[in-house]
Formats: C-alpha cells, sequence, structure tokens
C-alpha cells in the first residue's frame, strides 16, 4: 500500500502526517514546537516540488508513505491520480489523504510568510506553533487511515 499525505505546499501539514504515520511523532501525548522544527521536510519543499510526491519511508507495516504538494490544483490532481491509477489496476493499492483540511489559520499564515514572502525566519515557527494546535485533528486523521489500511489488508 502506498499512502500519500498531500497538502498545498509538502512542507507543513502533509510532512506531520506522514511522521506521526510513521511513529517519529507521537500520536499520543505532548509535542513540542523544536520537535516540530527539527523535522528534516518542515518547511522545506519550494514551489518546484509541486506535483512530486517525496517518499518519506515504510510503516510498520510497511507500507510506503509519501507526501505530496498540489498547490491550489488538488481535485484536479487527486481526480487525475485515482484515475490514472483505476487504468493501470491499481487503485486498491493508493490512499491519498488531504492534510490541508485539518489545520488553522495559524499554519497556513506561518507557510505563506516563510514560503510566498522568504521569511522563515518568522514563518516556520509560526507554521510549526499552528501544526501543534492542529495535532488532534492531524492525530485522528492519521488514525482513521490507519484503521483503513488495516479494513484493507
Amino acid at each position: 500500500m502506498k499512502v500519500i499525505y498531500h497538502c498545498y505546499g509538502r512542507a507543513h501539514s502533509s510532512v506531520v502526517a506522514s511522521h506521526l504515520h510513521l511513529g517519529t511523532l507521537p500520536l499520543d501525548g505532548p509535542v513540542l514546537k523544536e520537535q516540530i522544527l527539527a523535522i528534516p521536510e518542515f518547511d522545506r519543499a519550494e514551489a518546484a516540488d509541486f506535483g512530486e510526491p517525496y517518499f518519506v519511508g515504510q510503516d510498520e507495516a510497511g507500507n510506503e508513505v509519501y507526501i505530496l504538494g498540489l498547490n491550489s490544483q488538488a481535485p484536479l490532481c487527486v481526480r487525475a491520480i485515482l484515475s490514472l491509477a483505476s487504468q493501470l489496476g491499481l487503485a486498491d493499492q493508493i490512499i491519498l489523504v488531504n492534510t490541508l483540511t485539518e489545520i488553522g489559520l495559524t499554519t497556513r499564515i506561518g507557510g505563506f510568510i516563510s514560503k510566498k514572502l522568504r521569511y522563515p525566519q518568522l514563518g516556520k515557527p509560526l507554521a510549526a506553533w499552528g501544526i501543534i494546535r492542529s495535532l488532534p485533528r492531524l492525530r485522528r486523521l492519521v488514525r482513521v487511515v490507519k484503521m483503513e489500511i488495516a479494513r484493507k489488508g
């Protein structure tokens, strides 16, 4: 199974969701802003990376976990990916997960400041703080994905 967490830029919410999935961030308990900032992929992707899946790792069951930035084209891209997977007979091997719906305005503003305004000194910590506030929703999403994988497996 290939799990693809996607968001706008492949820099914040999809990164954290993938690390929650892989267990490098805990699914329970406190997480510090410094832990978020220490994730290698956090706030790293650039506009040139849109549309390019990035392999993050394999989970405990051997499922491959990716992150993907789809810019503002998420509905079209998801439809194309799922249609192609279906045409190739691979639809049951791919799970696309939109993480953007689980974050708040703080993370979005932080990401905008860091990536669009090119001021990561302010935007990156703000995005991380917003992620901390969104962790309950991101954790719930990852748990649902893991249950879906277990149900399919």
